[in-house]
């Protein structure tokens, strides 16, 4: 696979292709057209060819002449290489971030995931609640991954959670309100370590998080 160019995650086709598959306005393994993706997307042909290469190169899409664009469709290989990538990159960022973590993130991200957990209930509908929790959970992750201080690891994590979010939708009940609700208490468990500044109990915490995400995933 070649490499995507550093400029990817700000390209604004990019972006318009994760959000129209989170929108369900496109749908993993869909067969179309150049121009209908384009459509969908609201690009014109130039930027349109630009998005698609960088997803290409990324192995989003697969473009065959006379065939058309075919949105990639996540394995189970996919699936497991991504999640293990994330745990690396999550668990050493939060070994780093637990001999800082300030009273006043403990605090905070408390307050906000036990706001978020009544939210989601109140609700109960995912297309409402998706865009806070998906805040939320990337403030809550991001905190790690932040601790390594390092724009290229920043950069592959942006990527990765998008392709995240892109795996969740092979289960609809992955993002659903049960489901959410019990990854915002795993998260505040995670928080309840961090409190405790037990690096190791925290390493736990997150490793059975990613365990439960994963099995919320792949049913």
């Amino acid at each position: 696979m070649k490499a995507a160019v550093k400029g990817d995650i700000q390209n604004a086709g990019y972006v318009a292709f994760f959000d129209a598959l989170l929108d369900r306005r496109l749908t993993l393994g869909q067969k179309l057209t150049q121009e209908e993706l384009g459509a969908v997307l609201g690009l014109s042909l130039s930027p349109m060819r630009e998005a698609t290469t960088l997803l290409e190169a990324e192995g989003l899409v697969a473009v065959r002449r006379r065939i058309g664009i075919t949105i990639f469709y996540p394995d189970v290989k996919f699936v497991r290489d991504t999640f293990q990538l994330r745990s690396f990159l999550e668990r050493e960022g939060l070994r780093r971030f637990a001999r800082t973590v300030s009273r006043g993130w403990i605090d905070k991200t408390r307050a906000a995931h036990e706001a978020i957990i009544d939210y989601v209930r109140k609700v109960d509908d995912e297309p409402t609640y998706r865009q806070p929790v998906k805040t939320l959970e990337a403030e809550f992750h991001g905190s790690f991954i932040g601790a390594f201080d390092n724009d290229e690891v920043s950069l592959i994590y942006t990527r990765l959670q998008r392709k995240m979010y892109l795996i969740r939708l092979l289960n609809p009940e992955a993002v659903g309100t049960a489901s959410t609700v019990q990854a915002m208490r795993e998260h505040l468990a995670l928080v309840d370590a961090l409190e405790q500044r037990d690096a190791d109990l925290a390493d736990e915490t997150l490793e059975r998080h990613f365990k439960g995400v994963l099995h919320r995933t792949l049913g």
